[in-house]
Parts: C-alpha cells; structure tokens; sequence
C-alpha cells in the first residue's frame, strides 16, 4: 500500500514532528509506503526529513505557491500524485487539505483529512473551502474528541465518515540522555519546560509572570522555552524586565526536544487552544507532570497525570509550587503519565492507521 502525505509546509511544529516520526517508523516496517508531499516547498525541518531519509517531493518553492488562488501549485500536485499512484491521499494544514483535495479530484483515490486543532479559520473563504471540500473528502480524523466536535460544526457538511485517533509517541526517539541544562545555560534548581513555538496562542509570557512569582515565594526555579516564533522579542523583553536573568532561557528551534524533556522536572502548557499535544505524551512518557490549561484537549486521556491551571500568572504559580512542595503528588502524577503514554505508542498507532487505509482502500472513493 502506498500513502500520499499532502502537507502545506515543513515548518517546527508538532503536526511536522508527528509525520517525521511516522514516516521514519514505516520506513522501518512493511506496513505500508509513504510519500510526503510539501504543498509550499518550505520549512526549517525540511533537511531533518531529507537526513532521515524520508520521501519528500516539494510541489512549490514558496509561501506564494499555498495560497488558495494557485491553481497551478494544485495542478503541480495533481501531476506528482499521478506519478506517484497512491492508494491513499492523506492530508495536513489547510493548504495541505485545499490543495491535497483539489488535486485528487477524479483520481480515484480515497482521501483521508488529519484535523489536529481546535481553532476555527477566521477567513470565510477558507470556512466555505473545507465545507465544501468535505464532500471530496472520504473520511475525517481527528486527535481528540475536541477537534471531531469542531470538524463536525465547521467542515463535515457532507456527513462523511469521522474518527478521533490520539496521537502517539515512539520510545525509540525518547531513549536518550538528559541535557545538562545548568552547563548549557547556566539555569539553576528544577526545571520548567515550555515546548512550541513563540506565538500568542501558547502564553509563555503568562508562564514567565507565574516563575516571577514562585521565585520570590524563595523557590529556586527556572523556565526553559524550547521553541521559536514571532513573540521572542516580547519574551526576552519581559525576562529583562522581570529580572529573570539566569532563570528563564530561549533556547531557539532545537532538534533534540527529548533531551530537554528528560532534564526536566515539569510541563507547562496554558494554552488558549491545541489539539492534542504530541509534547504533552512525549513529557509523560519521560515522567514529566504536566501544568495545563482546561483548554488543552489531551486533558481526554492525561487528566490523571496533569494539573489544570487557569490562563493567569498566578494559577500557573500555585501548580507549580504545589509539585515542588509535595514530592508524593509528583510521584504519582509522574508514573500515571509514564502508563497512560506507554498506551499510546507508534507502533500501536500505525496498527489503527493501517486498519483506516485497508478499509478505505477496500470500500473505494465516495465520489
């Protein structure tokens, strides 16, 4: 069987980190081929998929080449997918899911469409565009219970299949070492992390406030943001003007997440929205309790393992002082998350993948 991965760019983020980790386990199996298809021919991670030895074929060379007038990207597409033969068209991103179900029509070709945030488009063109493209869509998935509501309301007006499938983590890629984040950066006490990038929706400004806090309570603590993004200036503003000098790093886009998650003592992630974090297994599956928003959908299957914060300054303070004063709460919220993760692997999750595409591939295109 072969799989077409249609997806707008390559950029650091978690849906570009979970379709490397994908493609490099069935890179290694027999379950299936793949092939990913990046719409703009862009992204940071482009050379990791190229090192790894993934398939990628670029359809575009810029950011230009994904808006929804291009026709010519989608004719592009259209003629790499021929060549390519996929038994399934799977796609990612908005541009990925435009582009990907335009270029498959008439193809034959069962299309699957990855959903893995529960944010709104606020463009009407763009709400209109996946309305109407749910109906060359064969099957809609879904991270968690959260996002199949909102593909419901916002996308599946032509009642096509619709299924959630939690993300997984590969073991593989978290057996490694710890970073000494002290020698790194110069950090001291136990250890905050904040994974993604620096944009509003992730409120690592409120988490800086909340270590302000929690330092003057005499706990020695520190933040590290392993990311990159547009809000940098404000943060490494705010760490001026906040005295957090030697206690709160941005470390930039790194390559190595899992070493930053093994160093560390906890998770924060008071999120205005996500899907389903593959960061928030990932942080289970080393230990890490985590410190989330009710806003952040793992909570489905990692409320056991995670403390739930309001988005304030001082709510994310009292969490975390509750962990580094009470070392059993810890304990146990550590070793829940260790066994919930450890049922939600990848080889698992190809399985249920894999079942999704024989079945879409026996029942035949919708349309």
């Amino acid at each position: 069987m072969k799989v077409a991965y249609v997806i707008g760019g390559l950029p650091f983020g978690g849906v570009e980190s979970w379709l490397l980790d994908l493609a490099r386990h069935v890179s290694k199996t027999s379950d299936f081929e793949c092939r990913v298809f990046n719409v703009s021919g862009t992204g940071v991670k482009m050379p990791e998929y190229i090192s790894s030895g993934v398939d990628v074929v670029c359809a575009g060379n810029s950011l230009d080449s994904i808006a929804t007038h291009r026709i010519d990207t989608v004719l592009r597409l259209r003629s790499q997918l021929v060549e390519y033969a996929p038994d399934i068209i799977h796609t990612l991103h908005f541009s990925g899911d435009y582009c990907g179900r335009l270029a498959s029509i008439g193809l034959g070709v069962p299309v699957v469409t990855h959903l893995r945030n529960i944010k709104c488009e606020r463009k009407l063109r763009r709400r209109l565009a996946n309305k109407l493209l749910s109906f060359f869509t064969d099957m809609y998935l879904s991270v968690s219970r959260a996002v199949a509501d909102m593909v419901a309301d916002d996308h599946n007006i032509a009642k096509r299949p619709s299924r959630v499938i939690y993300n997984a983590v590969d073991p593989q890629k978290l057996a490694v070492e710890p970073h000494d984040l002290t020698a790194m950066y110069g950090v001291s006490g136990r250890i905050v992390v904040g994974v993604g990038r620096y944009v509003g929706q992730k409120n690592f400004d409120l988490l800086l406030r909340a270590l302000r806090l929690v330092l003057d309570e005499g706990h020695d603590i520190s933040v590290v943001l392993v990311g990159e993004g547009g809000e940098r200036p404000h943060l490494e503003r705010l760490i001026r003007e906040l005295s957090l000098e030697g206690h709160a790093v941005l470390t930039g886009y790194r390559q190595d997440v899992p070493r930053f998650l093994r160093a560390s003592y906890a998770l924060a992630m008071p999120s205005d929205f996500e899907g389903l974090p593959i960061t928030h297994l990932e942080a289970m599956f080393c230990g890490l309790p985590a410190i989330v928003s009710r806003h952040v959908p793992s909570l489905e299957i990692a409320r056991e393992a995670s403390l739930v914060c309001k988005r304030s300054p001082e709510s994310i303070a009292q969490c975390i002082i509750r962990l580094l004063e009470d070392e059993k709460l810890h304990s146990t919220l550590s070793n829940t998350g260790s066994r919930i993760a450890s049922e939600h692997t990848m080889d698992l999750y190809i399985k249920t993948l894999k079942g999704i595409y024989d079945e879409l591939a026996s029942r035949g295109k919708e349309i």
